[in-house]
């Protein structure tokens, strides 16, 4: 495999299940396809409600960079950017019950590596071939 890359813009959600879908197809070959599809959601579901304020006419840039040993993803969003993020422990008790918080604990958790740049989330996400069945 060799490097693959490629810029997606969304405007809201319609169409982030495909383009998904479209990644992981990409990715076949490793294990993290349902942590990487999780991720995803989560990031862009923040950038269209939290970053773009719901507003569909504001786009989502997705970019990422695949090879054969991680993936690479800029989520950019039409806001702000990002300010003091504190991301939350949703497993503590006072935040069971809270409707919302638990996607960048999520993606924090799956992922390698995240950070903050503006209006950016950059995940990093470390790939783990598949096993051939013939090896099993």
């Amino acid at each position: 495999m060799g490097i693959k890359k490629d810029e997606i813009i969304l405007y809201g959600l319609d169409e982030h299940k495909d383009v998904i879908d479209k990644i992981i197809t990409e990715i076949e070959n490793f294990e993290e396809s349902f942590d990487i599809r999780l991720m995803l959601i989560e990031a862009l579901t923040n950038a269209f409600k939290h970053g773009n304020k719901c507003c569909v006419e504001r786009p989502i840039y997705l970019r990422y960079v695949l090879n054969e040993k991680n993936i690479k993803f800029e989520i950019e969003d039409s806001g702000t950017g990002f300010k003091n993020i504190n991301i939350p422990d949703a497993i503590y008790d006072e935040n069971l019950l809270n409707d919302s918080g638990r996607g960048l604990f999520l993606i924090k958790c799956m992922a390698d590596k995240i950070e903050f740049k503006n209006n950016i989330l950059i995940i990093q996400k470390y790939l783990t071939a598949k096993k051939n069945k013939a090896q099993n």
